[in-house]
């Protein structure tokens, strides 16, 4: 297995020179016997090649390993059944190198094909063959299927490589959470200056209220004085139109004796003047009668006047005292209403300072569990930061592996 320099030519080969050739053979097949010693202690799959790249031995577990049989490796060079970047033609083959300068080469990575095509990672060792004299007359090679190791690497790489990426991205969602949860302590706080007047407020609004229900309480005990006022001065009112209508008769009566005494004051006069000079101080007394009963109707009239103004007023008071008295029963009534509705909302005003007493005391405990919040999100950022440390780390120790198991240069 893989590249050299130069192909030696059939004239230089060990096959080529009857005279070396058993003497050679004899040689690799008594390293082979005892290389069979210990064949069966051999973990890993190995081979046995001559320096012109023939394979002189092919155990089962190689053949599995590359998908040729014996008698198809026999048929070929070592360079064309694994066909390695190393191996010729592409470069001079590292185990030919090494056993010229007695050096050998210990797991190194190189990919080698199956027979199928498919790829097979694996550890190449080697070691030299020489005869008596010390010269180089073949090589073993170890290959070690290192494929499952090679894939596990890998994902142990790409997982690293999520571990880093996830980590990134946990430090940012950190650091968007902490913001938020900082706005939010603002917005909690501001919430909570805002209850805090709330409250304040509230038990202001408390007591006005109860001083309003006080307040409409005392006015409707004077609205309760004023309409019992008012039916009293209807009534009143009522007794002076009754007086009134009395004195009207009276004011007639005296119309009456006054339209009969200016009748008699008349007749007098008429007698006096039948009576000459006789009756002339008659007539000055019937003309003074007649007088005082014109002068009589007259005030009565002016009284019957009077009095039907007054009961016109009397009229319109009386009218104007039953609105007012309905006024004040509706108004008596609408304060009750009132009350009822001031002490509905002094009770609504209790449970709304309750629920407020309540969200005080929540947003008390709200904005401690965001401190908490807050707390733990700086731990987890704290340790999705290690996190991102630590997978750096492996990331970096991983490729000192990984170059390590990969390294191909095997000059």
């Amino acid at each position: 297995m893989f590249a050299f320099s130069k192909k030696s030519s059939s004239s230089n080969s060990i096959f080529s020179k009857p005279k070396k050739v058993d003497s050679k053979r004899k040689n690799i097949r008594t390293k082979i016997a005892e290389l069979e010693g210990i064949k069966s202690a051999m973990p890993d799959p190995y081979y046995v090649r001559d320096m012109d790249y023939n394979i002189v031995f092919w155990p089962q577990s190689i053949a599995k390993l590359t998908g040729y049989s014996e008698e198809e490796a026999k048929k070929l060079k070592c360079y064309e059944i694994f066909k390695a970047k190393v191996c010729p033609p592409h470069s001079q083959c590292p185990t030919q190198h090494c056993i010229t300068v007695k050096q050998f080469l210990r797991d190194v990575a190189v990919d080698v094909y199956h027979k199928n095509g498919d790829t097979v990672h694996s550890l190449v060792s080697n070691s030299g063959i020489y005869d008596e004299s010390g010269n180089p007359i073949g090589a073993v090679e170890v290959v070690k299927d290192n494929t499952l190791v090679q894939e596990t690497m890998n994902s142990i790489g790409e997982t690293i490589k999520k571990i880093d990426f996830v980590s990134d991205s946990l430090n940012a969602v950190m650091k968007k959470v902490l913001h938020s949860s900082q706005r939010v302590d603002e917005n909690a706080s501001e919430s909570l200056s805002s209850i805090k007047k709330g409250v304040e407020t509230g038990y202001s609004v408390s007591g006005k209220a109860g001083e309003s229900s006080k307040y409409a309480t005392s006015v409707q005990e004077n609205m309760k004085n004023i309409n019992e006022s008012m039916k009293f001065s209807v009534d009143k009112v009522s007794a002076l139109k009754s007086k009134l209508e009395t004195i009207t008769k009276f004011i007639n009566v005296i119309q009456e004796i006054s339209a009969k005494t200016n009748f008699l004051a008349i007749n007098a006069s008429i007698e006096a003047a039948h009576a000459g000079e006789v009756g002339r101080g008659f007539k000055v007394v019937a003309d003074g009668v007649k007088e005082l009963s014109k002068n009589s109707q007259e005030s009565a009239l002016s009284i019957k006047e009077t009095i039907q103004e007054i009961k016109e007023l009397i009229k319109e008071a009386t009218t104007s005292m039953n609105v007012t008295e309905k006024d004040i029963e509706s108004g008596t009534n609408t304060i009750s209403e009132l009350l009822v509705f001031v002490g509905e909302i002094a009770g609504s005003i209790k449970e709304l300072m309750s629920m407020i007493q309540t969200i005080e005391s929540t947003a008390g405990t709200t904005s401690e569990v965001i401190e908490e919040q807050n707390s733990s999100v700086t731990e987890v950022s704290n340790v999705g930061h290690e996190l991102s440390e630590i997978a750096k780390k492996l990331t970096h120790e991983f490729d000192v592996v990984f170059k390590a198991i990969q390294h191909v240069d095997m000059g």
